[in-house]
């Protein structure tokens, strides 16, 4: 018997033993696939955060990409700008340079085509009409305002007489009383008699119920037709009241536009007369000096030739003259110094820059000459058009310059020029050299064989 207990406990014990062990091996099994998740998620979590690091990466690398490409491009762009403008600096330096050149060099071709002055003044004595301005009718008074504020009362009133509005319904209310009373009845009876099969409170109440409804639709009804007509006669009467209003303003309005009209007609009629008495003046005054002119008052003809001189002209040239006679006038020039002249020639390049070279002494000497003679030609030309009686304009021409023999600036004429209108007059101003024009004129000019221009003696042999 004790054997028995002994071999059966040790099964129990080895039973327990291989349970215990079937559990252990169960937790161990357990840990080992919730390490291996959890290696796993810790993996998963690791390649996430790598996944996003690189995406961060490649995100800020095309930032930077794109940011540096954006900044050459603007780069580019400031350079094209700042190319473009350098280049129209270049253009607008080469335009200013020759336009500078081409004044001077054309101040001759600039002169007055003295051919045209009989016909010129032919229209200049012509009497001019005066044309008066024109009439402006004032701005008619604006109504709007005070015909809105009309309509904004109108409207108040009409809703202050509808607010207090109230409907004449006695008869109507004493119906519903008497149908109300026999609902009542109605009532009362079906209660007293609720034990009985009667339905005479029933046809009571139904009556009373038709009577209630009926009542109060003629009420309702009457009211709103009491309201409409009311509303209606209200309107009415304030709408009449209202274009009553509105004439009376529309004939204000229209007496102080007539008014106002009136006013600026008789203004506008006194200041045209006082403009046109002004114009017969001014006009009878220019008509008097331009006869004046035409029969050679030599008072008039410096006037005239004050208001003309000096000349705008691209250098700086003074003048000085004298009226002689009513056909003859003398001019003296004060020319500039050769330094007026630009000593370089402007070059545009394909690339668009500017370039200067600088002239030859012969040809600054040439530009000079020109120069000279091309004042002397202007001014006599100015001179003779502005002059109807004028025939001859005697011109000298003074230069300051350093005198080697005295040491200091000496005032001497260099061009004397005598320019007649029958001559001059044929000349197409456009197309002249007037160093070539020269020779058709009696003219003294010194010009060594450097063509350098000298000093004059003191009078003409």
């Amino acid at each position: 018997m004790g054997r028995r207990k002994s071999i059966l406990g040790t099964f129990v014990r080895e039973m327990e033993k291989s349970t215990n062990r079937a559990a252990a091996d169960r937790r161990r099994r357990e840990r080992r696939l919730e390490a291996v998740q959890s290696r796993a998620i810790e993996r998963e979590i690791v390649r996430h955060e790598r996944e996003q690091e690189r995406a961060r990466i490649r995100a800020e690398r095309e930032a930077e990409r794109r940011r540096i490409t954006d900044e050459r491009e603007r780069a580019l762009l400031q350079k094209q700008e700042a190319k473009d403008a350098q280049i129209r600096a270049w253009r607008l330096e080469y335009e200013e340079h020759n336009e500078r050149e081409q004044e001077i060099d054309r101040i001759a071709n600039e002169s007055p085509e003295v051919e045209d002055r009989d016909r010129l003044y032919a229209e200049l004595l012509e009497r001019r009409a005066f044309e008066p301005a024109l009439f402006v009718a004032p701005t008619p008074p604006n109504s709007k305002a005070k015909a809105k504020k009309l309509h904004e009362q109108t409207n108040q009133e009409i809703e202050s007489q509808l607010a207090s509005f109230r409907p004449k319904v006695a008869s109507v209310r004493r119906a519903q009383a008497v149908t109300w009373a026999i609902l009542a009845a109605g009532l009362v009876l079906f209660f007293v008699e609720a034990i009985s099969d009667s339905s005479a409170p029933l046809a009571i109440i139904f009556v009373g119920i038709v009577g209630i409804v009926v009542t109060q639709i003629v009420a309702t009804r009457q009211a709103n037709h009491q309201r409409d007509t009311f509303q209606a006669r209200v309107e009415q009467e304030v709408n009449l009241r209202l274009q009553e209003a509105l004439g009376v303003l529309t004939r204000e309005d229209e007496a102080q536009a007539q008014a106002a009209l009136q006013k600026a007609r008789t203004t506008y009629e006194t200041e045209t007369e006082a403009a046109r008495a002004a114009f017969d003046r001014e006009e009878d005054e220019r008509l008097r000096s331009l006869h004046q002119l035409q029969d050679g008052n030599t008072g008039r003809m410096r006037e005239a030739l004050e208001a003309a001189l000096p000349l705008d002209l691209p250098v700086p040239c003074q003048v000085r003259f004298d009226v002689q006679y009513a056909h003859t006038i003398s001019l003296e020039l004060d020319v500039p110094e050769p330094s007026v002249i630009p000593t370089t020639e402007a070059k545009l390049l394909s690339s668009g820059k500017v370039t200067y070279k600088e002239k030859s002494e012969k040809r600054l000497r040439e530009q000079y000459l020109r120069l000279v003679a091309g004042l002397a030609i202007r001014h006599a030309s100015e001179a003779l058009l502005n002059l109807p009686t004028c025939q001859v304009v005697e011109l000298r021409a003074f230069r300051t310059a350093l005198d080697p023999s005295i040491g200091r600036p000496t005032r001497r004429m260099v061009v004397e020029l005598s320019v007649d209108y029958p001559t001059l007059a044929p000349m197409t101003m456009d197309e002249i050299d007037p160093l070539m024009a020269l020779k058709h004129f009696s003219h003294r000019i010194n010009v060594d064989r450097d063509r350098d221009l000298q000093p004059l003696g003191a009078s003409i042999h």
